[in-house]
Parts: C-alpha cells; structure tokens; sequence
C-alpha cells in the first residue's frame, strides 16, 4: 500500500525525470519554466515537503506546501494509473490536508483547467473552486483557483 513520507533529494529527482506529461504542461504554463526546475524550484520554496511512495518505498509523486499555504503536487504515471494508489492518495491526501490545516488558515494554488484527475482529486480533498482564470500564468492559459479554509 501506498503512503507518505518525507522527501530527500534522490526522489525530487526520480519524481523531475519522470513526471506525468499533464504535470509537466501545467508546470510550464503556469511558470513559464521546464517543468523540472519548476519542481526543483517549488521542492526549495517549500517548508514541507513529502513523498508518495508505493508498496517499495519508490517515490511516485511529491507534494509540498509553500510558507504562505500555497499547496502543489505532481506525480509519475503510476500514481495515477494504479486504481489502489488512487484510492490511497484520496485517503493519505484528506489526512495530510486536515493536519496541513492545523498549521495553516488556508490552502491555495492554481490549477490547469484540462487537468481534470487533479481536479477531481482536489474535490475528493475538500478543495473548493473559487475562479475560473481564462488567461493565467506565463503562457496565458485557462486555470482555476482552488482553496481551503481551515
């Protein structure tokens, strides 16, 4: 079974060679930079940062929270394509949230509109949709606003 832990370094770079292509054309369009130092970058900017990790201790995916609530995650394509993952990450995704919201009033960010496994997992985790941007980020590109109050 899946799960979560602290990230190193080792699985910041197995998880930037081999992000998922919709997590890859977000991270473009909303920096403007490769999706590789946009991770790197976010991974430095953060006060958390964790791994997703399946049955061998493999990193799959990283999230992380900026100190400001903003939240980001990315994945490989076996987070997604894996249904027991899935149902992991919905059920490790909620509690990391609720325990995020301890220390934090609110959770943000952005994402892709066409990036709809991320959206429906972000319902799943209580996230609320707050605008639609037609025009956002680097590459003017259609994303939405998502929070969550404590």
């Amino acid at each position: 079974m899946g799960y979560l832990r602290k990230s190193n370094l080792n699985d910041l770079n197995y998880v930037a060679n081999n992000m998922r292509i919709m997590d890859k054309i977000e991270a473009y369009y909303q920096t403007g930079n490769q999706p590789e130092e946009a991770l790197r970058l976010a991974y430095l900017w953060s006060q958390t940062n964790m791994t997703i990790a399946d049955d061998n201790d493999s990193p799959i995916g990283l999230c992380g929270v900026v100190a400001d609530g903003c939240i980001w995650m990315v994945a490989t394509d076996e987070l997604f394509n894996n249904k027991k993952y899935k149902i992991q990450l919905i059920r490790e995704g909620r509690k990391w949230i609720d325990n995020l919201l301890k220390s934090y009033n609110l959770l943000y960010n952005m994402v892709y509109a066409e990036n709809l496994s991320a959206i429906k997992w972000l319902k799943s985790l209580g996230f609320t949709f707050i605008n639609y941007h037609e025009e956002y980020g680097k590459e003017s590109k259609p994303f939405y606003e998502f929070l969550r109050i404590s």
